[in-house]
Formats: structure tokens, C-alpha cells, sequence
């Protein structure tokens, strides 16, 4: 999914992230369908992957000075309600026990401006969300294979 000069839109930063057996995806995501969507896809094509599902940015706000266990990469859409997506990322870029996990924003925005601010903020990718289930189901695969391939 790098970004090639006809192709705006995935843009990612290759950047190596130290993972054991099984990492873990985080996806923050309001939208219920597509939560569903991601299940059956770990289900069915990246079972060596463990997916942690949230429908709203609070309750991972809620977890930032918690003891458990963090994923190795979180996929963030912006436009939730409540808290948004870029307002998410900042805060755990600001967070001392998180800014060192890549995140990594999958949204159906297309904007120049979100994709500026949201590098400006420190995420590490942006990805454009594609519509069909083959389109989203190969994007989430080659998110695995790019930042979480484990040797």
C-alpha cells in the first residue's frame, strides 16, 4: 500500500514493529456493519491475528493509563461521534505508554487536509476505506503482511 505517484489513496510509512505470535489489531470504528465486516474477515482469512473491536474512540481513551496489554497497531476512522478519530490520535500520540504504537487511519475520507493533519499529528499510515467486502478484506491483508508480518 505505498503510495505511488497515480494512487492517493493509501499512503503508508514502512516502519518495523516488533511483534510476537498473534498480534493484535485494535480498529476504532462506529460503524457496526463494518465492525461485523472485520470479524468474519479475521475469522475467515487472518486467523493468526488477534482483532479487538470498539465502536467508539472512548473506551480505548479509557484504557490509555491502564496495565493491560496493547495491540501492536490500531486502525482509526476519523468521523465518529463523541470523539473523533483525530482527536483519538492525538491523544495517544501525546501518551508516553502509547505514542509508540502505529496507528494507522482507515476512513472513507479522501480529503488532502485530513490526510495533512493527520501525519501532522503522528499517525503512521492513511488509508482510504474501499466500499466492497473484496476491497476491504485485501486491504486488511496487506495491512497484516506491511506492518504486522511476524518472522
Amino acid at each position: 500500500m505505498e503510495n505511488s505517484g497515480s494512487d492517493k489513496r493509501s499512503v503508508m510509512i514502512p516502519r518495523p514493529v516488533p511483534v510476537g505470535e498473534n498480534p493484535t489489531l485494535c480498529f476504532i470504528e462506529d460503524n457496526d456493519e463494518n465492525l461485523i465486516l472485520y470479524e468474519w474477515i479475521n475469522a475467515r482469512y487472518l486467523p493468526d491475528y488477534t482483532f479487538q473491536l470498539y465502536s467508539d474512540g472512548f473506551f480505548l481513551q479509557e484504557r490509555l493509563n491502564a496495565f493491560a496489554p496493547k495491540p501492536d497497531l490500531i486502525l482509526l476512522d476519523l468521523k465518529m461521534p463523541y470523539i473523533t478519530g483525530f482527536q483519538l490520535l492525538t491523544r495517544l500520540k501525546a501518551h508516553p505508554d502509547w505514542k509508540h504504537i502505529p496507528v494507522v487511519i482507515f476512513t472513507h475520507s479522501t480529503s488532502p487536509k485530513d490526510v495533512e493533519h493527520c501525519f501532522a499529528a503522528g499517525a503512521d499510515g492513511f488509508i482510504n476505506k474501499e466500499i466492497s467486502v473484496h476491497g476491504i478484506t485485501a486491504q486488511l491483508v496487506e495491512v497484516c503482511e506491511h506492518w504486522l508480518k511476524y518472522t
